[in-house]
């Protein structure tokens, strides 16, 4: 079964688990109502209701403990995150900000206790210069606090935070092939957090045309997240990124067994329509792109039960026999999840239309 990872050291700051002295709490009713409605919203997922119960609880809490008080930081933090959640972005600025400031009068500039409020902030924030930032500052502190998994977490986030960003380049792949390491050595194989890690390394091997080392992490995967009573998203989508990687490679047996395996999954239906994996984007006929011609292509076709695209026929066209050859040709090359009926794969019929436009 795979494990949480609950026993690693975490600095995850959850609703509700701050800590009171028990004098202060019995000073205010006021307070230690606001901060019950507070637990109350968000146990009940009222994300506006929680800003309003967060401000209160974090203004009545200023005054009983003052405003330097890690009481009071502690509320600015519960506040920043609810004001975030409910997409008021602009106005949690100034509490993050509030919060970083009083932990670090508390615990010191570089102390561990600043990596939860610093990678909260950088999940939260949508100024992706700023996040870089406070990653940075999270990953310096972790790498020197000689805890190793708190070094890796850091690294995850930032690769998650800034993957397919203006700042995506190589070092931050890096980021979670060494958070990918680290996990290994010091988790086990069933841990949620290096499983995790290997479904991102997978996606950074594929990018890089490593195809032997995306094939090693996505089987494990595979491996780990197929022993749960329910079917998670990465297993389903090491599946289909193992479809894609196996007909690339021409390896058609191996990934037909993939795509039956996405058919059956759970918590799909029994009578799963057929879903397209891979497909391969058709070449346009060097004769029609020289004299301009544009087309397109209609056609019929049939999945049968291991995913093939079989009996393609053209059902309406033009521009021309060219584009319906290559049309016919690439349609081949897909492939599918079958149709499930009852719980067994079945042939379906499907159609397509394929448009062929100069650019």
């Amino acid at each position: 079964m795979i494990k949480s990872g609950s026993q690693l050291a975490c600095f995850s700051l959850l609703a509700g688990c701050l800590c009171f002295s028990t004098y202060t709490f019995a000073s205010s009713q006021d307070f230690t109502q606001a901060y019950q409605a507070y637990n109350q919203a968000v146990t009940a997922g009222d994300k506006q209701q929680t800003v309003l119960s967060a401000q209160q609880a974090f203004d009545l809490g200023k005054k009983l403990y003052g405003k330097d008080s890690i009481d009071t930081a502690n509320l600015s933090f519960n506040l920043a995150i609810a004001l975030a959640e409910n997409k008021q972005d602009s106005e949690s600025q100034p509490y993050f900000d509030l919060t970083l400031d009083l932990y670090k009068s508390h615990y010191g500039d570089e102390s561990i206790e600043l990596i939860d409020p610093l990678l909260t902030y950088a999940d939260k924030t949508k100024d992706i210069k700023l996040a870089k930032s406070l990653l940075s500052e999270a990953r310096d502190i972790a790498q020197d606090s000689e805890q190793p998994i708190v070094y890796a977490h850091t690294l995850s986030d930032s690769f998650n935070k800034l993957v397919n960003s203006k700042y995506d380049k190589l070092s931050v792949r890096r980021y979670i092939l060494k958070a990918k390491q680290i996990y290994s050595e010091n988790l086990p194989s069933d841990s949620t957090l290096l499983v995790n890690a290997r479904f991102d390394s997978a996606n950074v091997y594929l990018a890089n045309k490593k195809y032997d080392k995306a094939e090693v992490e996505l089987l494990e995967v595979i491996n780990q997240y197929e022993r749960l009573e329910y079917s998670h998203p990465y297993e389903l989508a090491s599946h289909a990124k193992l479809v894609s990687l196996y007909s690339l490679r021409n390896k058609p047996e191996q990934a037909t067994e993939h795509c039956i395996a996405i058919g059956s999954m759970k918590p799909w239906s029994p009578d799963q329509q057929q879903t397209p994996l891979y497909r391969v984007n058709p070449e346009y006929p060097r004769s029609k792109a020289i004299s301009g011609t544009e087309g397109m292509v209609q056609l019929s076709f049939t999945v049968d039960k291991q995913g093939f695209v079989i009996n393609p026929e053209i059902l309406k066209s033009k521009g021309g026999k060219a584009f319906e050859t290559e049309s016919i040709k690439v349609l081949k090359e897909w492939r599918y999840a079958p149709k499930f009926v009852d719980g067994k794969p079945v042939k379906a019929e499907s159609t397509v239309q394929l448009d062929y436009t100069l650019g």
